[in-house]
Protein backbone atom coordinates (compact mmCIF):
# COMPACT_ATOMS: atom_id res chain seq x y z
CA UNK A 1 0.00 0.00 0.00
CA UNK A 2 1.42 3.38 -1.02
CA UNK A 3 1.15 6.49 1.11
CA UNK A 4 2.59 9.89 1.70
CA UNK A 5 6.12 9.89 3.09
CA UNK A 6 6.73 11.09 6.62
CA UNK A 7 10.32 12.23 7.15
CA UNK A 8 11.60 13.39 10.52
CA UNK A 9 15.11 13.91 11.88
CA UNK A 10 16.13 13.23 15.51
CA UNK A 11 16.83 16.67 16.96
CA UNK A 12 17.10 18.19 20.40
CA UNK A 13 14.01 20.28 20.66
CA UNK A 14 11.01 20.70 22.91
CA UNK A 15 7.65 19.24 22.01
CA UNK A 16 4.77 21.38 20.80
CA UNK A 17 2.54 20.56 23.75
CA UNK A 18 0.33 23.22 25.27
CA UNK A 19 -0.22 23.76 29.00
CA UNK A 20 -3.51 21.91 28.63
CA UNK A 21 -1.61 18.93 27.21
CA UNK A 22 0.77 19.04 30.18
CA UNK A 23 -2.10 18.85 32.63
CA UNK A 24 -3.70 15.97 30.73
CA UNK A 25 -0.46 14.04 31.08
CA UNK A 26 -0.32 14.67 34.82
CA UNK A 27 -3.99 13.83 35.31
CA UNK A 28 -3.44 10.59 33.42
CA UNK A 29 -0.43 9.60 35.54
CA UNK A 30 -2.26 10.37 38.78
CA UNK A 31 -5.32 8.40 37.65
CA UNK A 32 -3.16 5.38 36.79
CA UNK A 33 -1.44 5.54 40.19
CA UNK A 34 -4.82 5.86 41.90
CA UNK A 35 -6.20 2.81 40.09
CA UNK A 36 -3.07 0.81 40.89
CA UNK A 37 -3.43 1.84 44.53
CA UNK A 38 -7.07 0.77 44.85
CA UNK A 39 -7.23 -2.33 42.62
CA UNK A 40 -5.61 -5.75 42.64
CA UNK A 41 -4.39 -5.06 39.11
CA UNK A 42 -5.17 -2.87 36.10
CA UNK A 43 -5.04 -3.65 32.38
CA UNK A 44 -3.58 -1.60 29.54
CA UNK A 45 -6.78 -1.96 27.54
CA UNK A 46 -8.98 -1.02 30.50
CA UNK A 47 -6.95 2.09 31.32
CA UNK A 48 -6.95 3.17 27.68
CA UNK A 49 -10.75 2.86 27.53
CA UNK A 50 -11.34 4.60 30.88
CA UNK A 51 -9.00 7.52 30.15
CA UNK A 52 -9.78 7.82 26.45
CA UNK A 53 -6.30 7.39 24.95
CA UNK A 54 -4.64 4.68 22.86
CA UNK A 55 -2.89 1.71 24.44
CA UNK A 56 0.57 2.88 23.34
CA UNK A 57 0.11 6.01 25.44
CA UNK A 58 -0.78 3.89 28.48
CA UNK A 59 2.20 1.61 27.84
CA UNK A 60 4.54 4.62 27.81
CA UNK A 61 2.93 5.90 31.04
CA UNK A 62 3.44 2.53 32.75
CA UNK A 63 7.12 2.47 31.72
CA UNK A 64 7.54 5.98 33.16
CA UNK A 65 5.80 5.18 36.46
CA UNK A 66 7.63 1.86 36.85
CA UNK A 67 10.84 3.87 36.99
CA UNK A 68 9.76 5.26 40.37
CA UNK A 69 7.26 2.83 41.87
CA UNK A 70 7.33 -0.97 42.33
CA UNK A 71 5.03 -1.83 39.42
CA UNK A 72 5.23 -5.27 37.85
CA UNK A 73 3.30 -7.15 35.16
CA UNK A 74 1.98 -10.56 36.34
CA UNK A 75 1.09 -11.25 32.71
CA UNK A 76 1.06 -9.41 29.41
CA UNK A 77 -1.21 -6.36 29.52
CA UNK A 78 -1.76 -6.49 33.31
CA UNK A 79 -0.03 -4.27 35.86
CA UNK A 80 -0.01 -4.11 39.66
CA UNK A 81 1.88 -2.75 42.64
CA UNK A 82 4.20 -5.19 44.42
CA UNK A 83 2.56 -6.85 47.43
CA UNK A 84 2.52 -4.57 50.44
CA UNK A 85 3.08 -1.30 48.59
CA UNK A 86 0.50 1.44 49.12
CA UNK A 87 0.42 5.20 49.43
CA UNK A 88 -2.03 7.92 50.25
CA UNK A 89 -3.54 10.61 48.08
CA UNK A 90 -1.18 12.26 45.59
CA UNK A 91 -1.50 16.05 45.55
CA UNK A 92 -0.15 18.34 42.84
CA UNK A 93 -0.66 22.01 42.18
CA UNK A 94 -1.28 23.10 38.61
CA UNK A 95 2.17 24.74 38.52
CA UNK A 96 3.87 21.58 39.79
CA UNK A 97 1.97 19.46 37.31
CA UNK A 98 2.83 21.67 34.36
CA UNK A 99 6.50 21.80 35.31
CA UNK A 100 6.68 18.03 35.83
CA UNK A 101 5.12 17.25 32.46
CA UNK A 102 7.30 19.84 30.73
CA UNK A 103 10.44 18.27 32.23
CA UNK A 104 9.23 14.83 31.18
CA UNK A 105 8.82 16.05 27.61
CA UNK A 106 12.26 17.58 27.21
CA UNK A 107 14.63 16.24 29.90
CA UNK A 108 15.97 13.22 28.01
CA UNK A 109 16.73 15.27 24.90
CA UNK A 110 18.68 17.87 26.91
CA UNK A 111 21.15 15.44 28.44
CA UNK A 112 21.85 13.34 31.53
CA UNK A 113 21.91 16.29 33.98
CA UNK A 114 18.38 17.38 33.08
CA UNK A 115 17.01 13.84 33.03
CA UNK A 116 18.50 13.17 36.47
CA UNK A 117 16.90 16.37 37.78
CA UNK A 118 13.56 15.29 36.36
CA UNK A 119 13.78 11.91 38.08
CA UNK A 120 14.40 13.56 41.45
CA UNK A 121 11.61 16.09 40.89
CA UNK A 122 9.19 13.33 39.94
CA UNK A 123 9.93 11.31 43.09
CA UNK A 124 9.57 14.32 45.40
CA UNK A 125 6.41 15.77 43.86
CA UNK A 126 4.48 12.58 43.16
CA UNK A 127 4.95 10.92 46.54
CA UNK A 128 6.30 13.34 49.16
CA UNK A 129 4.95 11.35 52.13
CA UNK A 130 5.79 7.84 50.94
CA UNK A 131 8.11 5.74 53.08
CA UNK A 132 8.37 2.34 51.42
CA UNK A 133 10.69 -0.64 51.89
CA UNK A 134 10.83 -1.16 48.12
CA UNK A 135 13.72 -0.02 45.96
CA UNK A 136 14.39 -0.79 42.31
CA UNK A 137 17.57 0.24 40.51
CA UNK A 138 16.54 1.66 37.14
CA UNK A 139 19.32 1.60 34.51
CA UNK A 140 20.33 4.82 32.80
CA UNK A 141 18.61 5.19 29.44
CA UNK A 142 15.29 3.70 30.51
CA UNK A 143 13.28 6.65 29.24
CA UNK A 144 12.57 7.04 25.56
CA UNK A 145 13.19 10.65 24.51
CA UNK A 146 10.04 12.34 23.28
CA UNK A 147 10.61 13.09 19.60
CA UNK A 148 8.43 13.22 16.46
CA UNK A 149 10.90 10.71 14.99
CA UNK A 150 9.78 8.15 17.55
CA UNK A 151 6.22 8.62 16.40
CA UNK A 152 7.32 7.81 12.84
CA UNK A 153 9.00 4.61 14.03
CA UNK A 154 6.05 3.62 16.22
CA UNK A 155 3.56 4.28 13.42
CA UNK A 156 5.62 2.16 11.05
CA UNK A 157 5.61 -0.71 13.57
CA UNK A 158 1.87 -0.39 14.22
CA UNK A 159 0.99 -0.15 10.51
CA UNK A 160 3.45 -2.83 9.30
CA UNK A 161 5.06 -0.24 7.04
CA UNK A 162 8.65 -0.31 5.84
CA UNK A 163 10.99 2.27 7.30
CA UNK A 164 13.92 4.13 5.77
CA UNK A 165 16.62 5.18 8.25
CA UNK A 166 19.95 7.01 8.14
CA UNK A 167 22.18 5.17 10.62
CA UNK A 168 25.57 5.92 12.19
CA UNK A 169 27.35 2.64 12.87
CA UNK A 170 29.74 1.96 15.75
CA UNK A 171 32.76 2.40 13.43
CA UNK A 172 31.54 5.88 12.45
CA UNK A 173 30.32 4.88 8.99
CA UNK A 174 26.92 6.29 8.03
CA UNK A 175 24.59 4.09 6.05
CA UNK A 176 21.00 4.05 4.79
CA UNK A 177 18.72 1.07 5.40
CA UNK A 178 15.23 0.01 4.37
CA UNK A 179 13.80 -1.92 7.31
CA UNK A 180 10.78 -3.98 8.27
CA UNK A 181 10.34 -2.79 11.90
CA UNK A 182 8.85 -5.08 14.54
CA UNK A 183 9.48 -3.58 18.01
CA UNK A 184 11.31 -1.02 20.11
CA UNK A 185 13.03 -2.93 22.92
CA UNK A 186 15.17 -2.03 25.93
CA UNK A 187 18.16 -4.30 26.64
CA UNK A 188 21.05 -3.72 29.06
CA UNK A 189 20.81 0.06 29.15
CA UNK A 190 20.05 0.75 25.47
CA UNK A 191 16.95 1.08 23.31
CA UNK A 192 16.98 -0.92 20.07
CA UNK A 193 14.81 -1.02 16.96
CA UNK A 194 14.22 -4.70 16.20
CA UNK A 195 13.59 -5.54 12.54
CA UNK A 196 13.14 -8.62 10.40
CA UNK A 197 15.23 -9.43 7.36
CA UNK A 198 13.71 -10.02 3.91
CA UNK A 199 14.33 -13.76 4.33
CA UNK A 200 12.26 -13.73 7.59
CA UNK A 201 14.78 -15.90 9.46
CA UNK A 202 17.00 -13.19 10.94
CA UNK A 203 16.41 -10.45 13.51
CA UNK A 204 18.45 -7.29 13.00
CA UNK A 205 18.97 -4.73 15.75
CA UNK A 206 19.68 -1.01 15.45
CA UNK A 207 20.60 1.21 18.39
CA UNK A 208 17.91 3.86 18.61
CA UNK A 209 20.35 6.59 19.59
CA UNK A 210 22.30 5.99 16.36
CA UNK A 211 19.31 6.59 14.07
CA UNK A 212 19.61 10.20 12.92
CA UNK A 213 16.75 10.23 10.42
CA UNK A 214 13.65 8.09 9.90
CA UNK A 215 10.96 8.03 7.20
CA UNK A 216 8.13 5.70 6.28
CA UNK A 217 8.28 4.44 2.68
CA UNK A 218 4.59 3.78 2.06
CA UNK A 219 5.29 0.09 1.38
CA UNK A 220 3.77 -2.52 3.67
CA UNK A 221 5.27 -5.83 4.84
CA UNK A 222 4.07 -9.04 6.48
CA UNK A 223 5.48 -9.53 10.01
CA UNK A 224 6.91 -12.90 10.90
CA UNK A 225 4.92 -15.32 13.01
CA UNK A 226 6.03 -16.13 16.53
CA UNK A 227 8.00 -12.95 17.19
CA UNK A 228 6.41 -12.44 20.63
CA UNK A 229 7.63 -15.92 21.58
CA UNK A 230 11.16 -14.99 20.52
CA UNK A 231 11.01 -11.90 22.74
CA UNK A 232 9.72 -13.94 25.68
CA UNK A 233 12.62 -16.39 25.28
CA UNK A 234 15.27 -13.64 25.04
CA UNK A 235 17.58 -12.70 27.90
CA UNK A 236 19.54 -10.00 26.04
CA UNK A 237 19.76 -8.38 22.61
CA UNK A 238 21.72 -11.26 21.04
CA UNK A 239 18.62 -13.41 20.44
CA UNK A 240 17.59 -14.55 16.95
CA UNK A 241 15.08 -16.76 15.12
CA UNK A 242 17.15 -19.95 15.13
CA UNK A 243 18.80 -21.61 18.15
CA UNK A 244 20.89 -24.27 16.48
CA UNK A 245 23.10 -25.82 19.14
CA UNK A 246 22.43 -27.38 22.53
CA UNK A 247 24.76 -26.17 25.27
CA UNK A 248 25.36 -27.77 28.66
CA UNK A 249 26.74 -25.78 31.59
CA UNK A 250 27.66 -27.01 35.06
CA UNK A 251 26.71 -24.65 37.88
CA UNK A 252 28.70 -25.01 41.10
CA UNK A 253 26.80 -25.71 44.37
CA UNK A 254 27.39 -22.17 45.73
CA UNK A 255 25.66 -20.64 42.67
CA UNK A 256 23.01 -23.28 42.00
CA UNK A 257 20.37 -21.59 44.18
CA UNK A 258 20.42 -18.49 41.93
CA UNK A 259 20.04 -20.45 38.70
CA UNK A 260 17.16 -22.42 40.21
CA UNK A 261 15.31 -19.17 40.90
CA UNK A 262 16.10 -17.21 37.76
CA UNK A 263 16.62 -17.93 34.06
CA UNK A 264 19.98 -16.43 33.12
CA UNK A 265 20.09 -18.30 29.81
CA UNK A 266 17.59 -18.66 26.93
CA UNK A 267 15.34 -21.73 27.21
CA UNK A 268 17.16 -22.57 30.44
CA UNK A 269 16.36 -26.01 31.85
CA UNK A 270 17.91 -28.03 34.68
CA UNK A 271 18.71 -31.48 33.26
CA UNK A 272 20.70 -32.92 36.17
CA UNK A 273 21.17 -32.32 39.89
CA UNK A 274 24.44 -33.59 41.35
CA UNK A 275 24.82 -35.13 44.80
CA UNK A 276 27.17 -32.30 45.84
CA UNK A 277 24.50 -29.66 45.09
CA UNK A 278 25.77 -28.69 41.64
CA UNK A 279 23.35 -28.63 38.70
CA UNK A 280 23.69 -29.04 34.94
CA UNK A 281 21.78 -26.54 32.81
CA UNK A 282 20.69 -26.95 29.21
CA UNK A 283 20.35 -23.91 26.97
CA UNK A 284 20.10 -23.13 23.26
CA UNK A 285 21.87 -19.84 22.43
CA UNK A 286 21.27 -18.17 19.08
CA UNK A 287 24.77 -16.70 19.26
CA UNK A 288 27.73 -17.34 21.63
CA UNK A 289 27.46 -13.75 22.89
CA UNK A 290 23.96 -14.52 24.17
CA UNK A 291 25.48 -16.61 26.99
CA UNK A 292 29.24 -15.93 27.06
CA UNK A 293 28.90 -12.68 29.05
CA UNK A 294 26.89 -14.46 31.74
CA UNK A 295 29.44 -17.28 31.89
CA UNK A 296 32.33 -14.83 32.27
CA UNK A 297 30.43 -12.91 34.95
CA UNK A 298 29.96 -16.08 37.04
CA UNK A 299 33.49 -17.54 36.70
CA UNK A 300 34.56 -19.78 38.43
CA UNK A 301 31.06 -21.03 39.30
CA UNK A 302 30.09 -21.96 35.73
CA UNK A 303 31.81 -24.54 33.54
CA UNK A 304 30.92 -25.19 29.89
CA UNK A 305 30.55 -28.94 29.29
CA UNK A 306 29.53 -28.83 25.63
CA UNK A 307 29.86 -27.94 22.80
CA UNK A 308 33.63 -28.19 22.66
CA UNK A 309 34.06 -25.06 20.52
CA UNK A 310 32.36 -22.86 23.13
CA UNK A 311 34.45 -24.44 25.88
CA UNK A 312 37.61 -23.64 23.89
CA UNK A 313 36.42 -20.08 23.23
CA UNK A 314 35.87 -19.41 26.94
CA UNK A 315 39.29 -20.87 27.78
CA UNK A 316 40.95 -18.65 25.17
CA UNK A 317 39.15 -15.56 26.47
CA UNK A 318 40.23 -16.25 30.04
CA UNK A 319 43.83 -17.02 28.97
CA UNK A 320 43.97 -13.79 26.95
CA UNK A 321 42.71 -11.80 29.93
CA UNK A 322 45.22 -13.38 32.30
CA UNK A 323 48.02 -12.56 29.86
CA UNK A 324 46.97 -8.90 29.80
CA UNK A 325 46.82 -8.84 33.60
CA UNK A 326 50.35 -10.26 33.74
Amino acid sequence: MKGKKKVVTFKRKTSGKTSKDYMKTIERLILILSKLNTNTFVTTAGLAEDIGVDMRTIQRDIVLLAGFYPIYSPERGKHAFMAGFNFGKVELTEEQGSLLSFMHSISASLGEKFERSFRELFKRVMAPQVDTPFYAKIPTGTFLPESPSLEVVQDAIADFEKLSIHYCRADGEKKDYILEPLRLAFFDGFWYLLTQGPEKNKIKKFRLDRICKAATTGDSFVPMEGFEKLLDESVNVWFDVERPERTLIRVAPEAAQYFKKRNYFPLQKIVEEKSDGAIVIETFPAHPEEISHVIMNWIPCLTVLEPLKLKVKIKETVASYLKVMG
